[in-house]
């Protein structure tokens, strides 16, 4: 397999995530890639002249960017206070997670079904490059290579619907998965819980790939829901 891009990660949702071509594409893709980085906070305010110094780019593409952005449910608007990334308090989380735990679970038991022997094989590489990014703690990679492993479960699952109904929360996911895999600990037994899943899914175990999705979601939302009791000063809300 071909070493991680970090200039373009695969997506769901090409268009939402600026992969058209266009400036304004090229703009909305730097910001996100900023984002789900994590060189912006959930709630920091986005200031338009240091956002046009960064990407060299027009205050209206800025804005074109910003509103696709929005779109994605990565960053939210405030009247006349321009742009801030989204914040999300502990109910909606808890909806995300509850949306996933259908979806995702649903496409990794018809991954271990549907999925061709390549995609099997494309799977297990991924797996082998994301050990090799949690070994080296690179945080990048590592978010590329999920991006990859999960779009690959969805589209080897062949159900153009499970895609479809993750769109809308498929960039604050990438985003939550970041922020869990910042902490060494939880990036560790992330990682074992996805050996385990693609453990299950090479061996075209169903219901064994049920649960090992199950249980790293729910892994997952618990390390989320710990983090934010523990840091009240980050307000009442959660990094995405």
């Amino acid at each position: 397999m071909d070493s991680v891009d970090t200039e373009k990660p695969l997506s769901l949702i090409a268009s939402a995530q600026g992969e058209d071509g266009t400036l304004r594409g090229k703009v909305q893709r730097q910001l996100r890639n900023e984002i789900l980085d994590g060189r912006y906070s959930a709630g920091q305010k986005l200031v338009e002249r240091e956002l046009c110094e960064l990407t060299g780019a027009s205050r209206s593409i800025l804005r074109e960017a910003l509103v696709g952005l929005e779109a994605s449910g990565l960053v939210e608007s405030e009247s006349y206070r321009g742009y801030r990334v989204t914040l999300l308090d502990v109910r909606k989380i808890s909806e995300i997670f509850e949306l996933r735990a259908s979806l995702e679970t649903q496409a990794a038991e018809l991954f271990a079904e549907r999925a061709s022997d390549a995609e099997m094989t494309e799977l297990q590489s991924l797996l082998v490059d994301l050990e090799n990014s949690v070994a080296n703690a690179d945080l990048p990679a590592m978010r590329l290579i999920k991006e990859r492993y999960y779009e690959l479960l969805f589209s080897g699952c062949r159900n153009g619907e499970i895609r479809r109904a993750l769109e809308n929360i498929i960039d604050r996911v990438h985003y939550l998965r970041g922020r869990l895999m910042s902490n060494p600990e939880r990036r560790a037994v992330s990682l074992t819980e996805m050996k385990r899943l693609t453990a299950a899914l090479l061996a075209r175990d169903r219901l064994a790939a049920r649960a090992a999705s199950l249980a790293h979601l729910a892994a997952a939302r618990d390390a989320v829901l710990e983090s934010m009791a523990q840091n009240p000063d980050v307000t009442a809300k959660a990094a995405l």
